[in-house]
Formats: C-alpha cells, structure tokens, sequence
C-alpha cells in the first residue's frame, strides 16, 4: 500500500514538471513570435552595411545621368567590398540616436554655437519639411527589390523675417515592415536658406549587407546645429514616397549565371575502341611501308 502511494506521489510530481515543461516551451514560441522579438531580431540582421553619399541638389546645373551612374557604381563597388570584408556595422535604433545628439548638444561647443545662432537671429523662426521623394534606382536580379534608392527632401525656414539661414543636419532611419527605425545615415552639416526650393538635398544609398528582402519605410530627422531635438520630422506616416519601399541588401540581389552545357552529338553514336584501333594500326602500317621504301 505504501509502495502504490509512493508512486502515485512520484507520477504526480512528473506530471507537474511535464506541465511546466510544456508550458515554458508555449511561452518561449509566444515570445519569438512577438513583436518584440521580431525587432529584436530585425536590429540583428539589419543593421550591418550601408553605403551613402549626399549632396545638395542645384536645380541650376541638374546632374547628367552619366555622373549618377558613375555614382551608382562607386558605391556598389564599395558594397562588394564591404561583403568580401565580413566587418559588422553595428547600427542604432533611433532611441540611441536622439540619446547621443543629446548629449553631443550638451558639450561647451554646441552649447556657444547655439548662443552665436541665437545672437544673430533673434527672431522667432521654426522648420517644417515642404516634401521628400525617393527612387528605386538598381535592381540586379530583377525580382523588384533594389539594393540602390535614394532619398530627396526640402526643408524650410519658417519666419515673417524674411531671408532667414540656419545650419543644419539630417539622421535618416529605415524601419522593415513596421520594424523598429533603424539608424542608416547621418549627413554633413547644410545650409538652408528661409523656404528657397533651391536647397533639397539628396542621399544616395546603397544596402551593402543585412536587409533581408522586404517592404521598408524611412524617416527624416532634421536637427538644427547646436541644439539637443529634432526641429522637424518627416516619415512615411507624413509622405507615401517614403513607405514601403521593396529594398533588399546586395548580398541578396544577385545575378545567378547558369552553366551551359553543350553536347556534340554523333551519327552512330560515339567513336568507338574498335575505330580507334582501326585507325591506330593504318597509321602503323603506313609507317613500316615508308621505312622499307
């Protein structure tokens, strides 16, 4: 009787760490199925590689497409090498950033270039973006992801001061499939000129490594020198250029070349040993009858 107890107590106490085992297992898919740790896992893959170059846009003396494709090219080379390399880039998440800005503004310089700004205008004035646009540019393997975009915005100077001119700078952020924003770009520090639509600029970017093939929105931070937060933010909730854009990182958009075979096919099949033979000993005979002449 004491025997059965035991043993009943010992099913019992197995039966309990079965459930717990189950049920830790159930937890652990829930959580990886969360969204939560998808962008845990898309800061992991994501951000590794990314190729840029900025400049300010002159409507004047627009840019010939021979110099955009020599650009295009520059930084798809740079990919290659990139790939090749095998050096991970860890990126940031745009928390990170607007943590590091803050503390960059917080610095005795940044703090006397704020004054100086403030003591040469001292009128109010604040930013707003007019637009931004973005282009799919190269696509390699031609299943409609690109691995080459770029990205165009006009920011303004709003003031009843009239011509009023501020340094700034722009961080630019892309999010995969609703994803966490991802830190890919930081450009040079730029004039704009109060609301002069001859002051867009433009960031050519190839992804070298790390972007899985997807649907990505980007964000655009604007940030006036010397001061802690962004003064002006567009994003894909604000403008449908900059939503959904099907991108893919090199390292995926690649050209597969297929092998090609080519068989020669023979009347009456391959040459045989029998033939082979044949002619071997007509070439012999040839030689003996040569000699005794």
């Amino acid at each position: 009787m004491k025997h059965n107890k035991t043993n009943i107590a010992q099913i019992s106490v197995m039966n309990t760490q079965i459930k717990w085992g189950l049920g830790l297992c159930v937890a652990s898919a829930l959580w990886l199925s969360s969204p939560v740790a998808q962008g845990a896992e898309r800061i992991a893959e994501q951000g590794l590689g990314t190729y840029s170059q900025a400049r300010g846009i002159n409507l004047k003396t627009p840019e010939s497409d021979a110099d955009k494709q020599a650009r295009m090219m520059v930084l798809h080379e740079q990919a290659k090498l990139q790939n090749l390399d095998g050096n991970i880039k860890v990126k940031m998440t745009r928390e990170q950033v607007l943590a590091k800005n803050k503390k960059s503004a917080a610095t005795a310089e940044n703090q006397q270039k704020r004054v100086l700004a403030q003591q040469n205008q001292v009128v109010y004035y604040d930013f707003s973006f007019y637009g931004a646009n973005s282009y799919l540019l190269e696509d390699y393997d031609y299943d409609g992801f690109y691995q080459i975009f770029s990205v165009t915005f006009d920011a303004d100077i709003n003031s009843s001061a009239g011509d009023i001119q501020a340094d700034v700078f722009a961080e630019l952020y892309l999010s995969q499939d609703g994803g966490p924003w991802i830190h890919y770009y930081s450009t040079d520090v730029f004039t704009l000129q109060a609301d002069s639509s001859h002051d867009d600029y433009e960031v050519l970017t190839t992804l070298a490594n790390g972007y899985q093939t997807d649907h990505y929105d980007v964000l655009i931070d604007l940030y006036e020198l010397g001061y802690a937060d962004p003064v002006a933010t567009i994003s894909s909730d604000q403008s449908n250029a900059l939503y959904a854009l099907p991108l893919e990182s090199s390292d995926r958009d690649v050209v597969y070349v297929d092998e090609v075979y080519i068989e020669t096919e023979h009347s009456g099949g391959t040459l045989s040993w029998l033939s082979i033979a044949l002619l071997a000993g007509v070439i012999g005979l040839r030689r003996r009858f040569i000699k005794k002449i």
